[in-house]
């Protein structure tokens, strides 16, 4: 075992060893349940684990990147949306900061950010889903073909269940009603698996997809890469360019900024956009990736501090999900557009 990947398994263990301690033990001794939704809270106890949480996952992110990232420029089109998707969560902030009502009303149930966080999701679903047809007719001794193609035909089927739970499998346009054994256990009475517990759900996809869209482009270009149970899987990860579009979703946080998967989210994705722009060969790109980071702080930052203003807590989780969504449908156009392949300077 080499002292990179010595390195690199040591801070993934204490990162969560952490988080799990933390969580049992706050469950244990405080009662606060692992996964909830609540205003993000500022004691003594909270900075602690925060400050602890930041320290691992800087540990960990440069465990992966010390020795050195086996870089995939971004093109200049990739530069160009990263700019757009920066814009446009900067102009949610100011709507936020302006206006928290017409904020409120811009991401409610059945608006247009619900809508087009679908759209995205269903075409995330068709690119995989051509992704996976091109395996198929693709030579039958492609190295891993048959894997790649049952997490082709995953990752298609996945994308299309949340964007039809993202609408709730269009009962309120169809307009048929609830059964009652459904809306008995259902949070919200809706046709839809992910309010059964939603607290839950939320958890796991916003830690689990901030995660994914930023901590696995990292992996991908690091000697954990060519580690033998993760080569098999390396064409499947998503690279630098879909952590670029995905960095800005990491400042719609608040009603969860409590809960440490999140937080460990969040910091894994800032201190990957300074680890990319530390290995960046263009001078462009270096630049964007350092405006990255320094919107994500500045921009959560601005969302602790203007939070209490939202009419509800939970006002910003649209606009979340409207951008993870964007992420994904990144992560399968490029998926379906390079094959996986690794692209390097």
């Amino acid at each position: 075992m080499t002292r990179s990947t010595r390195s690199i398994l040591l801070a993934a263990g204490l990162l969560i060893g952490f988080q799990i301690g933390m969580m049992a033990y706050e469950q244990l001794a405080f009662g606060w349940p692992f996964a909830r939704e609540e205003a993000p809270l500022h004691s003594g106890w909270h900075w602690m684990r925060r400050s602890i949480s930041a320290a691992l996952c800087a540990a960990l992110v440069l465990a992966l990147a010390r020795p050195g990232l086996r870089a995939e420029p971004l093109s200049h089109g990739a530069r160009r949306l990263t700019r757009l998707v920066v814009a446009l969560t900067v102009a949610a902030t100011i709507l936020l900061a302006a206006s928290p009502r017409i904020y409120a009303l811009v991401g409610a149930e059945d608006g247009a950010i619900e809508w087009f966080s679908a759209l995205l999701l269903f075409g995330a679903s068709g690119f995989m889903a051509a992704r996976f047809l091109n395996l198929w007719r693709a030579d039958r001794a492609l190295p891993y073909r048959r894997l790649h193609l049952l997490g082709a035909a995953g990752f298609a089927l996945l994308f299309l269940l949340m964007g039809g739970e993202e609408v709730s499998w269009f009962q309120r346009q169809i307009g048929f009603d609830t059964p009652e054994s459904v809306a008995a256990r259902n949070w919200q009475g809706e046709f839809n698996l992910h309010n059964f517990q939603t607290d839950l759900t939320e958890l796991v996809l916003y830690s689990g997809t901030g995660l994914f869209l930023m901590l696995l482009p990292l992996i991908r270009e690091s000697d954990a890469a060519r580690w033998p149970f993760v080569q098999p899987f390396a064409a499947l990860l998503p690279d630098r360019t879909v952590a670029a579009i995905s960095a800005p979703m990491l400042v719609f946080t608040y009603s969860h900024w409590t809960l440490l998967p999140v937080q460990a989210a969040f910091w894994i994705g800032l201190f990957a956009c300074i680890a990319f722009a530390g290995s960046a060969v263009a001078t462009r790109e270096r630049a964007l990736w350092i405006g990255l980071a320094v919107w994500i702080a500045i921009g959560q930052l601005i969302h602790l501090l203007l939070g209490p203003t939202m009419l509800m807590m939970f006002d910003s989780s649209e606009y979340r999900e409207l951008f993870l969504s964007l992420g994904l449908a990144a992560y399968a156009f490029r998926q379906w557009q390079t094959g996986g392949r690794l692209t390097q300077t």
